[in-house]
């Protein structure tokens, strides 16, 4: 397929979004005029799907059919007239030739002509996100084939080498705030920026072998079409469920590339929030796809509330937090595959968000760390007085002897 074709294709996807031309071109990576032009030809092909035709069958069963293709709608109306009824909407989808895999038949039907033949009818559209199945996900994740290549770890010079954990919690990167700030560009370079800026800080004094990244913790706002949280509470918003995950994607593919550029290993965690734990599932999947031709890139992201890493000689349990957070060193000291990893560690350490501030306690020896949030205040938040808390993100460095040595921080 040549690059013009190839671009044109993208275009008659885009199209059924009816955004701007300026966005087409952004997206597409071409001039506005560009994007003019291959409107042009794509309504151009449309008059020449459009005519009517005659065929003939590979069981030599004659039929005429009429085909009406409309690429920037995203629609296609069929008839055709056969000598028999079809049985169900495959068949009907393999004798009108629609893809499936790209268009969802919304409307059908059939009768019988004076002359014994059938004349069927369907109605397809192009399937936008909200009808994509997890099954059409997951197919479509079996065969995706990534164009990243993997990053070479960066020189160590002579400085002490360590472990690091990078805290950015509960972004909720669609989320309206009351005092203004709701621009999601700027929303998504932020996050890169102060993970970037962290990571520098670490690199200025130590040289970092692994970094554990806790991912969603609430990075999404809502995790479904009808904009709510995973429980239904519904939520003001500043993008559609489809646009946040986009953008979600793109911005956590970019902060693992950063990541890995400035370390030996990344180690991915899913920690899925109250907000979004079925988005942010299948996110993690997808970004275990993306990279997983990178061996020094690992995932822990099988579905479930409770996760664990051990840096050096410490142990981290991850939880959300939305919970009864004294509870969870018991909860990790019994767990039926991390009470080993938790009694062999010399430090033990629990990891939560939820609340969006800052909190450390001790228990039994057991340091429970509440993560604080870099997200803004929303109507509920500032409704119930649960304001004013340092926005902020932490950087936390581990020895691999001593345990936890430093803690970075990155306010805005």
């Amino acid at each position: 397929m040549s690059y013009n074709e190839k671009v044109l294709r993208q275009l008659e996807g885009l199209l059924s979004w009816k955004k701007s031309k300026k966005f087409y071109a952004e997206k597409l990576n071409i001039t506005e005029d560009e994007v003019d032009e291959l409107i042009k030809e794509i309504r151009s092909r449309e008059k020449d799907e459009g005519e009517a035709f005659l065929k003939t069958s590979n069981d030599s069963t004659t039929f005429e059919s009429l085909k009406k293709v409309n690429n920037e709608k995203g629609t296609i109306e069929s008839t055709i007239t056969i000598d028999y009824e079809p049985k169900n909407h495959l068949e009907l989808a393999k004798l009108h030739k629609i893809d499936l895999d790209k268009y969802i038949i919304t409307n059908y039907w059939s009768k019988v002509l004076p002359s014994g033949k059938f004349t069927s009818s369907v109605f397809s559209k192009r399937k936008t996100p909200k009808d994509y199945t997890a099954d059409d996900f997951s197919k479509f994740l079996e065969n995706y084939k990534s164009n990243y290549t993997p990053i070479p770890a960066p020189e160590m010079g002579l400085l002490s080498l360590v472990d690091i954990e990078l805290s950015l919690s509960d972004y909720h990167l669609a989320k309206r705030y009351v005092d203004g700030d709701n621009d999601p560009e700027t929303r998504a370079n932020r996050f890169v920026k102060i993970a970037e800026s962290l990571i520098h800080k670490v690199r200025s004094i130590y040289n970092i072998n692994k970094v554990v990244f806790p991912i969603s913790n609430d990075f999404f706002h809502t995790d479904n079409y009808q904009n709510t949280t995973t429980n239904g509470t519904p939520q003001d918003i500043i993008l559609d469920y489809a646009s946040e995950y986009e953008m979600g994607f793109n911005l956590l593919v970019d902060t693992i590339k950063m990541l890995k550029s400035n370390s030996k290993h990344v180690e991915v965690i899913l920690v899925q929030g109250n907000h979004d734990r079925t988005k942010s599932y299948y996110l993690a999947h997808a970004l275990d796809i993306f990279f997983k031709e990178d061996d020094n890139i690992s995932f822990v992201r099988e579905e479930g509330l409770v996760k664990a890493t051990v840096v050096g000689n410490t142990f981290i349990g991850f939880h959300h937090g939305n919970c009864k957070i004294d509870a969870l060193p018991l909860l990790f000291a019994t767990h039926p595959t991390y009470s080993k990893w938790f009694g062999d560690a010399t430090y033990r350490e629990v990891h939560t968000g939820d609340k969006h501030h800052y909190m450390a306690k001790e228990i039994k020896g057991v340091r429970i760390q509440q993560m604080p949030s870099l997200s803004g205040t929303d109507r509920w938040h500032k409704d119930n007085n649960f304001v004013h808390s340092v926005r902020a993100a932490l950087a936390l460095v581990y020895d691999f002897k001593v345990g936890k040595v430093a803690e970075f921080e990155e306010r805005i």
